[in-house]
């Protein structure tokens, strides 16, 4: 992360500390009470997309934040089939582009994600990614860790 984008965390870090002891405490409930009611919307079948991942919160970052949300969504007690779902399919549909992505099926663009084991028996599987096929071209697990190892590198480089 860019310098500046991790003394805002920072910033952010010390004005929750700094918070009272019973401000904290409701905060904590209130993710406890976002994730029923998470399980509560799913329970009921209310279409819902992962990718809270870049919604500019201090700790939350890009792409990764979205391997966190997947946990959460298991917390809040999902299942692997839905959780894989709110991040294929449904954002798909939610955008009216069912027939552009979402799916691996012929016709459709070949971007897709290579994961290590199978999601539908363990969340935890989204996380461990083979590489990943973009626009026609393939990005390894090194070649994706070499990515990695050049913006930690380079932190705000544009």
């Amino acid at each position: 992360m860019a310098p500046e984008e991790l003394r805002a965390w920072d910033k952010s870090a010390r004005k929750f500390s700094r918070l009272p002891d019973a401000t904290r405490e409701a905060l904590r409930g209130h993710w406890a009470a976002q994730l029923r009611m998470t399980r509560t919307f799913a329970d009921a079948g209310v279409p819902m997309v992962a990718g809270s991942d870049a919604c500019g919160a201090a700790g939350i970052i890009p792409g990764f934040g979205l391997h966190d949300e997947f946990d959460h969504l298991a917390e809040a007690g999902l299942d692997p089939l839905t959780i894989l779902r709110m991040a294929t399919t449904e954002p798909a549909r939610f955008l009216g582009e069912e027939g552009s992505f979402g799916r691996v099926v012929p016709g459709m663009p070949a971007d897709l994600v290579l994961l290590d084991q199978d999601p539908l028996r363990d969340h935890t599987a989204l996380h461990r990614i083979a590489g990943v096929m973009r626009d026609g071209s393939w990005w390894s697990r090194a070649d994706l860790d070499a990515v990695l190892e050049r913006v930690a590198a380079k932190p705000g480089a544009h």
